[in-house]
């Protein structure tokens, strides 16, 4: 940078072509198949919750032991310092997805959140979420059971077994034969 750049002001300066961000703007403006950034879609960040389960309790250690058993929860429930923005308590449930303990709004209401950055399957989904009304109906009996996910029977074909399929065999044998 010359004398002349630093007595500007930095609106005016001269964009530094070392930097990642205007060699990537510099460099896609030139390239002629790619949109330009600005219409792009933006992709949406953060998580998605699934489904929230509240339940009451006082939680105490015998709670968030069951808690740990059940659901196999990794708890932060006692920050040494301060009081922590973390989440007390997180299950993974796959690779993009965790159930996570919170807080309520009220003392002494508990949520278990299930938030994901993928995109789960309806049964993974569907799966999670019984296990986790399981865990808070230990605590709090009252806290109301998800609804079945719709089964759907599948057709296979009928294939007759033993004799009659031996029979129905020999029948086709003999009309190829023609016999």
């Amino acid at each position: 940078m010359t004398t002349t750049d630093t007595l500007r002001p930095v609106s005016e300066r001269r964009p530094n072509s070392y930097d990642p961000a205007t060699r990537r703007r510099t460099a896609r403006a030139h390239l002629p198949g790619l949109p330009p950034t600005a219409t792009s879609t933006p992709r949406r960040r953060g998580p998605t919750t699934l489904f929230e389960v509240p339940f009451a309790s006082a939680m105490s250690d015998g709670d968030v032991a069951l808690l740990v058993r059940t659901l196999d929860l990794t708890t932060h429930m006692y920050p040494k310092l301060h009081r922590s923005p973390t989440s007390p308590g997180v299950v993974r449930l796959d690779h993009h997805s965790g159930l996570f303990l919170e807080r309520g709004s009220v003392e002494g209401v508990w949520v278990l959140e299930a938030r994901t950055w993928g995109q789960p399957a309806a049964k993974s989904i569907h799966e999670w979420h019984v296990l986790a009304v399981g865990a808070a109906r230990m605590l709090d009996p009252i806290v109301p059971i998800p609804e079945r996910l719709p089964t759907v029977l599948r057709v296979y074909p009928v294939r007759p077994l033993g004799r009659t399929a031996s029979r129905r065999s020999a029948r086709i044998r003999r009309h190829i034969l023609g016999l």
